[in-house]
C-alpha cells in the first residue's frame, strides 16, 4: 500500500502544478491521484482531489470536464455513505463538493449566455476567411454537458471479461478463462485498483483448483510484470512483459489490443 500512497500524492502535486500552470494535463493526474486515494480508502481525500478538478474546470468554462469529474466525486461520496465510511463524517467534504457543484452550474449558465457571442465572432472569422460574403457559421446543436465517462468504459470491461472468465472455466476451457481472467485483473488496475485486481486474480487461481496451469501460462506471467511494473515502478517489469507480450496465445484481436493499451498505459505511466 506504499507505493500506492506515494503515487496518490505524487499525482495530485503534479495536478496542482498544472492547475498553477493553466495546463490541462491537471485533469489525468486529479483523476489518478483520487483513484489511488479511493483504493487506499481514503474517500474524503478523492473526493478533495476531484474537486480541485470540477474547480479548474469550472474556471476554464469546461462544463463537460467538469461535470465528468463532479459524477466521480458523487459516485465516490454516495458508495462512501452507504457504507458508512469514517473518513466522510467530517461535512466539510460534502459542503465542499456542493460549492464545486454550484460553481460549475455558474460556468455552465455563463458559457450558455455567452453563445450568441460566440456564433458572432464564428460568423466574422467565417467571412474573413471567405473574403466574399458573410456567411453563418455552422454551430453543432448539442446539451451544454457532455459526459464523457472513461472509469465507467474500464468497469464495464472488467464486468465483462469476469463473465467471461466464470463461463470459461465453467467450460473447462482453462486457456481462454486464464486471458479473460487476466483481462478483468488489468482492468481494475487501470481503475487505479491493484488490490482489488490481484486479489480478484488469486480467487480465480484458488477456485480453479489448476494453479499450476495459471502460473505457467505466458498470459498470467505477463499479468503478473504488468502489475509490478505499475505498483513498484519497475521499469525492467514492463520491458520484460512487452518481451512476453509476444508469446501469448491471443484467440481475440480486440483482447490483444486492449492489453497493449494497458501496458502501454502503465509504461507511460511509471517512465514520465
Amino acid at each position: 500500500m506504499a507505493p500506492i500512497c506515494v503515487d496518490a500524492y505524487k499525482s495530485l502535486s503534479k495536478g496542482q502544478e498544472s492547475i498553477d500552470l493553466g495546463s490541462t494535463d491537471a485533469f489525468p493526474w486529479l483523476i489518478d491521484s483520487a483513484t489511488q486515494f479511493e483504493n487506499l480508502q481514503e474517500l474524503d481525500n478523492a473526493i478533495m482531489a476531484y474537486v480541485k478538478g470540477i474547480s479548474f474546470a469550472s474556471g476554464l468554462g469546461l462544463t463537460d470536464r467538469g461535470y465528468e469529474f463532479f459524477r466521480y466525486a458523487r459516485s465516490v461520496f454516495e458508495d462512501g455513505l452507504n457504507h458508512s465510511d469514517a473518513s466522510l463524517k467530517n461535512p466539510a467534504t460534502k459542503q465542499m463538493l456542493v460549492r464545486a457543484g454550484q460553481a460549475l452550474i455558474d460556468s455552465a449558465r455563463k458559457k450558455t449566455e455567452q453563445a450568441p457571442v460566440t456564433d458572432m465572432q464564428a460568423e466574422l472569422k467565417a467571412s474573413l476567411l471567405s473574403g466574399i460574403s458573410l456567411r453563418k457559421a455552422d454551430r453543432e446543436e448539442s446539451r451544454d454537458v457532455i459526459v464523457v465517462d472513461g472509469r465507467q468504459l474500464y468497469a464495464k470491461k472488467a464486468q465483462e471479461y469476469r463473465d467471461s472468465a466464470e463461463t470459461y472455466l465453467k467450460s473447462g476451457m482453462l486457456k481462454s478463462a486464464v486471458i479473460f481472467a487476466c483481462m478483468a485483473a488489468v482492468a481494475d488496475l487501470m481503475l487505479g485498483k491493484p488490490t482489488q485486481g490481484m486479489s480478484y486474480l488469486a480467487k480465480v487461481v484458488a477456485d480453479s483448483g489448476e494453479s499450476d496451469k495459471f502460473n505457467d501460462n505466458p498470459c498470467f506471467i505477463w499479468t503478473k510484470l504488468v502489475f509490478k511494473g505499475y505498483v513498484s515502478r519497475d521499469i525492467s517489469a514492463i520491458e520484460e512483459a512487452k518481451t512476453k507480450f509476444l508469446s501469448i496465445p491471443w484467440g481475440f484481436k480486440d483482447d490483444k489490443e486492449f492489453a497493449r493499451r494497458v501496458m502501454d498505459s502503465v509504461y507511460r505511466r511509471i517512465t514520465e
